[in-house]
């Protein structure tokens, strides 16, 4: 079985899970939350991952660890450890993050800007972007002090420009009578 394949498996089973505890949106919560913990602590997921380590001990660590995780994900962490899938486990939460935004039509993306911005004006900006992608949209802010100011918005294959860079570039263009390479 390849790679991807049983990452997709393994994700669909969590995500088949979570609809019949009716807890999708907590599962998903504490599958994010995962995803970030196996990314962030390699050498946490090289423990688990250790075939020369004992599951009843690597078990214990996870039961210590993710006490207040649904007794479904910590069930679902040790069925991927005893089955000798442990250094998968980013990689399937990764994939069960993408399964259930799927499901709950979530869309990720990030927003750079030069400053952080108010609570009220990225509701403003969420909301639209919602209503353009038909989808609830989650955006990770990025400060990216380049941009000088407005944002650049990212969500799968989608880009929304709204920076002052990109505002002066089209000023530029408009001026010159071509486009933003001077054609």
């Amino acid at each position: 079985m390849s790679e991807p394949v049983l990452f997709n498996n393994y994700a669909i089973a969590l995500l088949e899970t979570a609809i019949d505890e009716k807890k999708v949106e907590e599962f998903r919560k504490e599958a994010k939350i995962l995803r970030d913990i196996f990314k962030e602590n390699k050498e946490y997921l090289e423990y688990l991952a250790d075939y020369n380590i004992l599951d009843s001990k690597k078990f214990v660590s996870i039961d210590k660890n993710f006490k207040n995780f649904e007794p479904s994900i910590i069930s679902f962490v040790k069925v991927i450890i005893k089955n000798k899938r442990g250094k998968y486990l980013f990689k399937i939460f990764k994939e069960s993050v993408y399964r259930f935004n799927d499901y709950l039509h979530i869309e990720e993306g990030k927003i750079f800007s030069a400053k952080k911005l108010d609570k009220r004006s990225l509701n403003k900006i969420i909301k639209a972007v919602e209503t353009h992608e038909n989808a609830k949209v989650e955006l990770q802010e990025i400060i990216d002090e380049s941009l000088l100011g407005g944002f650049i918005i990212s969500i799968k294959d989608n880009v929304y420009d709204a920076s002052l860079v990109n505002k002066l570039d089209k000023m530029k263009a408009s001026l010159l009578g071509g486009d933003k390479n001077g054609n």
